[in-house]
């Protein structure tokens, strides 16, 4: 039995050109909804788009662009090293958060029209290349569901940690976006986000919070998570800092009005 993905109703990427229309917005001026810009009437434009208003005003013939929109593609990541399965007060497992997460996000961008992939980064390696349709779908929620490498089983085995980034770099579209689900419960979780940026691949992170506050060791990875969230932003990367016990719906919506504030 593979259960259905987690509902998300929307999630929003990075803005990213491509050449498939779609619903993600980008920075250049086209064919869309939301208006861009005007420029000079060149012969052959059509007339619905020629900019009235002005002509009547001024006696200038203009055409309005709109915001072009495009599909993106992007793959899920989610980080199953040793070190991220650490659990809330709950009990439950931050691999397993991640993986919801992943579901979540794949299930809103393939309903969007978006071209979407899942990894795992660990030690148990896991992939499915970027893809559309109830087929692609069915694969993604059994891989999700059943494949070791999202197991909220801590690994038995040894993480070679060059060799399985380097494999995920290899294995990503160059047009990729990453959704990187992570606890960030160390440095090397924020310096894999460091190097997606750097390689060209806009990377949003999902982050559960499963620390706590009970004890001193707690309270001082509390610390160390947030410095490692605000130095992130600081780099103009995307956080959703995900509260244990709230929705993912909710930690999106929350992080959406902060980034468009």
């Amino acid at each position: 039995c593979v259960p259905d993905l987690p509902r998300l109703a929307a999630f929003p990427l990075r803005r990213q050109p491509t050449q498939r229309a779609g619903p993600t917005p980008t920075p250049t001026g086209g064919s869309g909804v939301a208006f861009h810009a005007t420029r000079e009437y060149r012969s052959g434009d059509p007339l619905s788009r020629v900019d009235w208003t002005r002509l009547a005003r001024d006696g200038e013939l203009a055409t309005v662009q709109f915001r072009a929109e495009r599909a993106a593609t992007a793959v899920a990541v989610v980080d199953t090293r040793r070190v991220a399965h650490v659990s809330d007060a709950d009990g439950t497992n931050a691999v397993e958060y991640g993986v919801e997460a992943a579901g979540g996000v794949a299930s809103a961008l393939l309903d969007a029209g978006n071209q979407v992939g899942v990894a795992s980064l660990g030690p148990h390696w896991a992939w499915l290349a970027p893809g559309l349709g109830r087929e692609h779908r069915a694969r993604l929620e059994a891989l999700l569901a059943r494949d070791r490498g999202f197991s909220v089983s801590p690994p038995d085995r040894r993480f070679l940690s060059a060799l399985v980034f380097r494999r995920l770099r290899t294995h990503l579209p160059d047009d990729a976006q990453v959704v990187f689900c992570s606890p960030l419960v160390d440095d090397t979780a924020a310096e894999y986000v460091r190097r997606l940026e750097a390689s060209g691949h806009p990377v949003t992170v999902v982050s559960p919070d499963v620390t706590g506050a009970e004890t001193l060791g707690q309270r001082f990875a509390g610390v160390a998570r947030a410095v490692r969230v605000r130095s992130l932003r600081a780099a103009s990367v995307r956080v959703i800092d995900w509260q244990a016990g709230d929705s993912l719906a909710v930690a999106v919506a929350d992080a959406e009005r902060g980034w468009f504030a």
